[in-house]
């Protein structure tokens, strides 16, 4: 007897297998590098500003280790360093201290800064004055940044 229902004489459809995402397509993939290459960017930009404002950190650190009126020397030389670093061949580094001060005061002038002869160079320093010159130096620091620096 021969089979006359048409439903049982088919075969069950194959159902095609599933495209998984991998291997991505082309454009995936240029995609991809754009975004490597965009963070690459923004890390090594970043990076160097990180570098580039080293010294004023280090300067910054150093500046909260000075409190004793002995140190105007050391504060004097930390102000100069600073400097050094960011432009070497600055014309102030070797300077008297009068130009020096003059320099110093036009950085900040609304901040006053104590005659730099007097406390350099004198055995017994006022600690008022000393305590003055400390004021500045923080304040220069905060308001100074590395990209000023390199145009003194």
């Amino acid at each position: 007897m021969a089979n006359t229902e048409p439903q049982l004489a088919l075969a069950d459809i194959q159902e095609p297998a599933l495209n998984t995402f991998w291997p991505l397509a082309p454009g995936w993939w240029l995609l991809g590098l754009l975004i490597i290459l965009l963070l690459a960017y923004c890390f090594r930009f970043f990076w160097r500003q990180w570098q580039k404002n080293l010294p004023l950190r280090q300067a910054k650190a150093e500046l909260s280790l000075i409190k004793e009126p002995q140190q105007s020397a050391a504060l004097n030389e930390l102000l100069k360093r600073l400097i050094r670093c960011y432009n070497p061949r600055h014309q102030v580094l070797s300077a008297p201290v009068k130009q020096w001060q003059d320099f110093l005061q036009s950085q900040l002038p609304q901040q006053p800064l104590p005659d730099l002869q007097k406390l350099l160079y004198q055995s017994e320093v006022s600690q008022t004055d000393f305590a003055a010159y400390l004021h500045f130096t923080n304040q220069w620091l905060k308001k100074v940044t590395a990209k000023q620096l390199e145009q003194l």
